[in-house]
């Protein structure tokens, strides 16, 4: 189930009406349980037996990590973690890259695995082996209670595409009753309202552009390809932001607050600078959990090798291909290279040209990077590169490329329109200006 979808919509009513008619906060969190399982199984019901099997196994791992105090028993408790995600979502690919190596010695062939990926594995996944890090090092308290358990590892508003949640932000506010506030709750219709929008009418309008450029990667003009780059970038900063900004909302019609999770990050002035603006919850979860234990940045000699290596996991918990591995790979490199030079200035040191030609340099070579994380494969994403630097074809616009610049400048328009979503004033004019925009460039 999508949130942009009318099912979604009358579900999310039926469970908003049902959760604040009812007094006890046991029965609200039931309320919320049971809207998220269904809202999950929706999709495919076997991801959701996985999902129930998956938050029993950690509440009982949980339970054995805090009573025993045992190195071991926390090994194991990530491990089997790591493991369902890592057969889930990686198996087939490192079959396909042994087969590949086999074929080179002999016939021997690793058998084809047919299964689904489950929806969201990587997310809530990761919010189970944040909790149990914690736990481990003492910074939160074990939680009791089943219920208030599973509410927290599946709640539907951030289950499938984040923030990702930790504990201490969220465990409180599920156990906290809150009476109903008529202005929380229109901040966060609001919310729902314009992440639908900025994910509906740009993020959804630009796919249809991009999806074409990539598979015809070989046979569009260099012009095209320059300009659906730009137009990937806003698309998928639009479907990340739209969902986000969705999740927030329905977290404050619930009278629960979501960490934000984006803060422009094309007007980043350095690597540094982009992977604090972008996807932040992420980000601040591998520096936490993967950066700072690797050492951090205390010993200069590790920091380049603890930088790359971090950026190269971020890849591939993105997706299981080279394309991706070479993604991250590429952020990490440059992240270590602007370290090593010394180009981590903070805006407030920069002006005028300085400041607006650092975010033009890093604007582009983060556009240029999404190519590995957009192509459909490795050889897609050289065929792309190629024609972006060795022309084919004229160069001359035509109209395809006209309306990509144009959903663009509208993509801007709405993440600035962004920043005024707490100001009911601008409703009206934000459901009237996507709605006009939506109806004129949706293709068919």
């Amino acid at each position: 189930m999508l949130f942009n979808s009318l099912l979604f919509i009358c579900l999310h009513v039926i469970a908003l009406l049902s959760y604040w008619s009812l007094k006890s906060q046991k029965l609200r969190l039931i309320i919320l349980l049971l809207s998220s399982l269904i809202f999950y199984g929706w999709y495919y019901w076997p991801g959701l037996i996985l999902l129930i099997i998956t938050i029993l196994i950690n509440y009982g791992l949980s339970w054995a990590v805090d009573t025993y105090q045992n190195k071991k028993v926390f090994t194991l408790a990530i491990a089997i973690n790591l493991l369902n995600l890592g057969w889930f979502k990686y198996a087939n690919f490192v079959f396909e890259n042994l087969n590949s190596f086999f074929s080179l010695f002999s016939n021997l062939k690793m058998p084809e695995i047919n299964y689904w990926l489950p929806l969201g594995i990587s997310f809530y996944t990761f919010q189970f082996l944040g909790y149990l890090i914690d736990l481990k090092r003492g910074e939160i308290k074990r939680e009791k209670s089943l219920l208030c358990f599973a509410v927290f590892k599946c709640l539907y508003a951030q289950l499938i595409a984040g923030p990702i949640v930790r504990a201490n932000e969220l465990l409180p506010q599920l156990k906290e009753k809150k009476s109903f506030n008529i202005s929380s709750f229109q901040k966060g219709f609001f919310l729902i309202i314009g992440g639908l929008f900025i994910k509906i009418c740009t993020a959804d309008v630009l796919a249809q552009y991009v999806d074409y450029a990539f598979t015809n990667a070989t046979t569009i003009s260099t012009i095209h390809a320059w300009i659906s780059i730009y137009g990937f970038a806003f698309q998928i900063l639009g479907d990340f932001w739209g969902y986000s900004t969705i999740a927030i909302g329905i977290g404050v019609m619930y009278g629960i607050e979501l960490p934000n999770n984006f803060n422009f990050p094309y007007r980043a002035i350095s690597f540094q600078d982009f992977w604090r603006r972008w996807h932040i919850t992420l980000s601040e979860w591998f520096r936490d959990y993967l950066y700072i234990p690797l050492g951090g940045s205390k010993s200069k000699n590790l920091i380049y090798r603890n930088l790359i290596l971090t950026m190269t996991i971020a890849g591939i918990w993105h997706g299981a291909g080279w394309n991706f591995i070479l993604w991250g790979l590429g952020h990490g490199i440059f992240l270590a290279l602007e370290r090593k030079l010394g180009f981590q200035k903070a805006a407030q040191d920069l002006t005028g040209v300085k400041l607006w030609g650092k975010r033009f340099l890093i604007f582009n070579a983060v556009c240029l990077l999404w190519v590995f994380f957009r192509a459909n494969n490795f050889q897609n994403a050289l065929d792309f590169f190629n024609t972006l630097f060795f022309p084919p074809y004229g160069t001359k616009m035509h109209h395809l490329e006209t309306l990509i610049i144009i959903i663009i400048l509208f993509a801007l328009l709405s993440f600035k329109i962004g920043q005024l979503f707490q100001k009911d004033t601008f409703l009206n004019m934000t459901i009237r200006f996507w709605s006009f925009l939506f109806l004129s460039l949706k293709l068919d």
